[in-house]
């Protein structure tokens, strides 16, 4: 009985270890895998003279967003090729592309995932936007001011205004659906790098749009899966709490007149 004991006890451990880091492993797929999507792509070669392509000549292929092809069609779009002609050999394994597929074009309407809006966002510092590409996620955070009545010791006194001004995260992960091309999947040439076309939810769609009319919109571009800071509430707000915080503790500084220490080098 002494001995069974411990036996039980290692066994329970082993199985919570095993437990615990099966779903570490689980964890870890699941994070890997949104930064992959699956393609369409053919499943042997296919050729102009075939004729109408059938649901057994494609077949799906994986890989990375930061590496998807320009004109790739998404595997839950693959119906759109089937009954189509292709315009060129299309070797076993590789991509079938909608410039390869005759009557087939990649549209942005067709990049929208289900339940969800596209929307387009100007924003007021938008040097960020050139480097910014289809699929990247970023964080939208929003300035405003609001205007408030200071209250009055006495009827006598004139009424006092205050400005205050905060900056916030109006959504801290949105993802990139384009950027001028139309298709979803790359950049204009000539776009002017100002505006972008982000896919939300409907409400926040709405949100978004009654922001543009009242605040001031600032892109900050995230890594791609990153699972931090998914919340508004975990990066909080700056005003003007913030920066008499920054004086706490702190000792006034004198400068000198530059009468005995000589000249500032």
């Amino acid at each position: 009985m002494k001995n069974t004991i411990p036996l039980i006890v290692a066994v329970v451990f082993g199985l919570a270890a095993v437990y615990g880091v099966s779903r570490l492993v689980s964890a870890n797929l699941a994070e890997e895998e949104k930064n992959y999507v699956m393609v369409v792509a053919a499943a042997k070669d296919i050729t102009p003279k075939d004729g109408e392509i059938k649901d057994s000549w494609i077949t799906r292929r994986r890989v990375e967003i930061s590496s998807l092809p320009a004109k790739a069609i998404r595997w839950n779009q693959a119906n759109r090729v089937i009954g189509q002609g292709v315009t060129r050999t299309v070797a076993k394994g590789d991509y079938v592309l909608a410039s390869d597929v005759s009557g087939v074009e990649v549209r942005l309407a067709n990049a929208v995932a289900p339940g969800e809006w596209a929307v387009p966002v100007t924003f007021s510092e938008s040097r960020l936007v050139r480097f910014l590409k289809p699929g990247d996620e970023i964080a939208i955070l929003a300035a405003s001011a609001t205007l408030s009545v200071k209250n009055r010791r006495n009827q006598s006194e004139k009424a006092e205004t205050v400005r205050q001004e905060t900056m916030s995260v109006l959504f801290p992960c949105v993802r990139v659906l384009d950027i001028g091309k139309g298709d979803a999947l790359r950049r204009a040439e000539d776009s002017p790098g100002e505006s972008i076309v982000l896919s939300l939810t409907p409400q926040q769609a709405l949100a978004l749009v009654a922001a543009q009319r009242k605040m001031d919109l600032y892109p900050a571009l995230r890594r791609a899966g990153d699972v931090n800071a998914l919340r508004r509430r975990d990066v909080g707000v700056v005003d003007e709490t913030t920066f008499s915080r920054l004086r706490l503790g702190l000792e006034s500084v004198s400068l000198p007149d530059g009468t005995t220490d000589g000249p500032v080098e």
